[in-house]
């Protein structure tokens, strides 16, 4: 069966810095993610690698989101080094089930070499499908978010986490031991409401190439 979907290729940045050690147990907490957002890792190569499907393309992004944040997270609570993911979503159709077999299509492919663009720039994040008109806003969203998480610090990242798990903000107070209050003042800073507002244009995005291509 033919569907739509997303395919995210990533590549862990600094992982030389890190150590095997730690970039296996940054993989096995980014698996953790991907498999409770209902996504598959379908691989992982060259030890900070990694390739994913999920079905629902609207949840992608937030997955990418989740992805970048434990990344970063993680570097500085277990090696207080810079690290962070680039990261290609592919937007597009998809034949189901994927398998190793089935998981060589177009929207593999467009997230593939999206990556390999990534590689050769200083950007962290793109988003693309086939539909080359939606692709500017999809481009526009992209690079707000790299604007947004450059100047993301570990407070406000822990914070993120938890409102990207659809947390409010007594919930995230209670899990990270803060009042209410410092929550508050970390959701204004790290620029929630404008992620929010990303949050609606992608949406309202995918929509439109679903409805071009559907």
């Amino acid at each position: 069966m033919i569907k739509q979907g997303a395919v995210i290729t990533a590549d862990i940045v600094n992982s030389t810095a890190m150590g095997g050690g730690l970039i296996t147990a940054l993989g096995t907490a980014l698996e953790n993610i991907i498999q409770a957002n209902q996504a598959k890792m379908l691989s992982y190569y060259r030890g900070d690698s990694f390739q994913c499907y999920i079905s629902d393309p609207y949840a992608a992004f937030r997955l990418a989101l989740l992805l970048r944040t434990e990344t970063k997270l993680f570097g500085r609570k277990h090696s207080g080094i810079y690290t962070d993911l680039k990261i290609s979503i592919g937007i597009g159709r998809i034949e189901t089930p994927v398998t190793p077999k089935t998981a060589h299509g177009e929207t593999f492919v467009l997230s593939g070499r999206g990556l390999d663009q990534l590689e050769k720039s200083d950007r962290r994040l793109l988003i693309q499908s086939k539909d080359e008109r939606m692709n500017i806003a999809l481009e526009a969203i992209s690079l707000f978010v790299d604007y947004l998480f450059d100047a993301l610090t570990n407070k406000q990242a822990e914070v993120l986490q938890h409102l990207l798990m659809d947390r409010n903000q007594m919930e995230t107070a209670v899990l990270l031991n803060k009042s209410q209050s410092t929550v508050n003042k970390h959701i204004q800073s790290l620029g929630w409401k404008q992620i929010e507002e990303l949050f609606r244009l992608y949406q309202k995005t995918i929509q439109q190439i679903n409805h071009n291509h559907g």
